[in-house]
């Protein structure tokens, strides 16, 4: 008697084309989106702006362009909410302005945030990735609407 092999080898196993995570987008990999999207943290709202008007539906520059307007906003935003804040608590005498000032350290903490985000973003965007940056995709989602989901963003 003979058996067959119940694992045929006449066809290779797939392989799956994510690497510790990390997925590109299908069509993300070409030159022309790879390039919008580097230019969306380039020049963080202009090229953002340039990408979505330019980007032709392609996912990957669409969520770059999206991510790199949301993280300028949100870096803009900390700062006004803290002024305006720091201005109200500031009008308390003697103990006012030694809180707004010390706030001042939340905006601090934002932008080294968020410029650590912007570089690692930048180098996937390179490399024709995406993820996601936490207060920026936020941001971004309340703007420009919800993003499709995509297999990197999990």
């Amino acid at each position: 008697m003979s058996q067959s092999d119940p694992h045929p080898k006449s066809d290779p196993p797939s392989v799956p084309p994510s690497v510790g995570g990390k997925t590109s987008h299908k069509g993300g990999g070409t030159s022309p989106s790879r390039t919008l999207a580097i230019l969306a943290y380039l020049l963080p709202v202009v090229g953002g702006i340039i990408g979505l008007a330019v980007d032709g539906g392609n996912p990957l520059t669409r969520a770059h362009a999206r991510q790199s307007i949301g993280a300028a906003l949100a870096l803009g935003l900390s700062f006004v909410a803290w002024a305006v804040i720091g201005y109200v608590i500031s009008l308390v005498p003697i103990a006012g302005p030694i809180v707004a000032i010390a706030l001042f350290s939340f905006v601090i903490a934002m932008a080294v945030f968020l410029a650590v985000n912007w570089i690692v973003s930048l180098l996937l965007a390179l490399r024709g990735e995406e993820r996601t940056i936490l207060f920026a995709n936020r941001i971004a989602i309340r703007l420009f609407g919800v993003a499709q989901p995509t297999e990197s963003s999990q």
